[in-house]
């Protein structure tokens, strides 16, 4: 990804990527890949928020209200992401750790309860599924949850890596 250039005139690019986190080297490998001659501007590309964030590919659990423009682009992103993550580990050899396996929100106490009531009744007006648990079925889900858990909100379509 690095500009084209010849002996004695400046160094071109096509793109210019400011950034190289996950967002700014993966917009890079696109524009290489459709034949662009591409720059990543960045003193440590790699090295931001991508190397702390939990892997969490939740766009129903992570909706919050006032972010429903977005919804569309997220729930996109989703379903695309699985065809993505195969794509880098057929280039790669290493095996992302892709799965689709849901996520479980659990309250535990009723501020949080509140929180994911509200979340719950967001996303049925949005038409989203979710699905309210009983603390007692959170921890039929999850044994080791604390006794004390109020709730919680179980969406199967999440992903994590």
């Amino acid at each position: 990804m690095s500009p084209t250039h010849t002996s004695g005139t400046p160094p071109t690019s096509d793109v210019v990527v400011v950034g190289g986190g996950i967002i700014g080297l993966v917009t890079a490998w696109r524009a290489a890949q459709r034949g662009l001659a591409t720059t990543v501007v960045d003193p440590e590309p790699g090295g931001g928020a991508a190397q702390v964030a939990a892997g969490m590919l939740a766009a129903v659990t992570e909706l919050h209200h006032g972010e429903q423009t977005l919804l569309g682009l997220n729930l996109a992103s989703a379903r695309r992401y699985p065809d993505f993550a195969a794509e880098l580990t057929e280039l790669t050899g290493r095996d992302l750790g892709h799965r689709r396996c849901g996520t479980l929100a659990v309250a535990l106490d009723a501020d949080d309860r509140a929180h994911l009531r509200e979340l719950h009744a967001l996303h049925e007006r949005s038409g989203l599924e979710s699905q309210w648990l009983t603390g007692r079925e959170c921890r039929r889900l999850e044994p080791l949850l604390a006794p004390g858990v109020r709730g919680g909100l179980r969406v199967d379509g999440d992903h994590a890596i």
